[in-house]
């Protein structure tokens, strides 16, 4: 009897496993899946762009930050075996140059990284706009995204093709990212001490947090945490606990930083933002700026106060990449 008894626990745990890790791969899967994110955007040039995906709406000035001029390029991945491609805006050949670094679900074609890039290209700027790995047109790895913990290595390949191909020195070389871009960017900033300076949109502080944040916004039960940090290591090799992106502030060792948050996000809470002000406030760092804005959604501030986010983005990079 004990024996029976034993073995029926046995095999209600081996099916309560089962499942359990059954509803984690439908939820890291649902989660993480980036393959095909970009086609709704790949229309969009940096000479002729819209909102195609319904983010910021028609009523906005989209043609005001045309760029007629563009290349398409390609540059390895400090991954190896990894190619990235890239749209290359030049304003002069020895202008400083901002790396621009799109979230989930975006691309380099995506409205939301072509407007700060045209507001930058206008104001004497060169402008990189990439496709990192398994999105738009660079190279497949597993159609997965790594929440910036092996993307920001694509990022870095664009800043070694600028240093080493085009010439720019690194202190004039700058990094711009947006919501999960901006994360990825962090990241980059906090491994390549060389790169000059990070303007942030709507970033998330630490990865825990945010995942759990994501699941209860999907209406997971956030036991399912831990099953999907497994999956990632199961299915795609990836730690998605990698880093935090929080981590650059600590890193930052004086080299400038600018977050914008608004009040109103409903993908990214603004306490991410008002946490990256805390570690810096406790380090006594003077070289980290955070705006807070209210009533703005998700990267909307760009949108919804235009000219204020550019005196922002302009002066920023004005004063920090020499």
């Amino acid at each position: 009897m004990r024996k029976r008894v034993t073995m029926g626990v046995v095999v209600l745990l081996a099916l309560l496993g089962g499942a359990y890790l059954a509803v984690s791969y439908v939820l890291y899967d649902q989660l993480t899946d980036v393959a095909g994110s970009c086609d709704r955007h790949a229309a969009n040039r940096p000479n002729d762009f819209v909102d195609r995906a319904g983010w910021w709406g028609t009523d906005f000035d989209y043609e005001a930050y045309f760029m007629p001029q563009y290349e398409e390029v390609r540059f390895p991945s400090r991954q190896d075996g990894l190619t990235i491609a890239a749209f290359y805006v030049e304003a002069a050949p020895d202008a400083s140059t901002v790396i621009l670094v799109h979230g989930l679900g975006g691309c380099k074609n995506a409205h939301e990284v072509l407007v700060p890039g045209g507001i930058l290209w206008r104001h004497g700027f060169n402008v990189l706009l990439l496709d990192v790995r398994d999105v738009g047109e660079s190279d497949m790895e597993d159609g997965r995204s790594a929440i910036g913990n092996e993307e920001y290595l694509d990022v870095l390949g664009a800043w070694d093709w600028l240093a080493t191909v085009k010439g720019i020195p690194a202190e004039r070389i700058g990094l711009l990212g947006n919501s999960l871009g901006a994360a990825t960017a962090l990241n980059a900033f906090r491994l390549e001490p060389r790169v000059a300076a990070v303007f942030v949109d709507s970033p998330f502080d630490n990865l825990p947090q945010i995942i759990e944040e994501e699941l209860a916004r999907n209406n997971y039960p956030l036991f399912l945490t831990q099953g999907g940090i497994w999956m990632a290591r199961l299915v795609a090799g990836d730690n998605l606990l990698a880093y935090d992106p929080g981590d650059a502030v600590n890193a930052s060792n004086g080299r400038p930083m600018y977050i914008i948050h608004g009040t109103a996000d409903t993908r990214i809470d603004y306490h991410h933002s008002l946490q990256l002000r805390d570690r810096a406030a406790a380090l006594g760092a003077d070289n980290v700026t955070v705006q807070i804005v209210d009533g703005v959604n998700h990267i909307q501030m760009a949108r919804d106060y235009p000219q204020e986010y550019e005196t922002a983005v302009v002066n920023f990079f004005r004063a920090t990449l020499k």
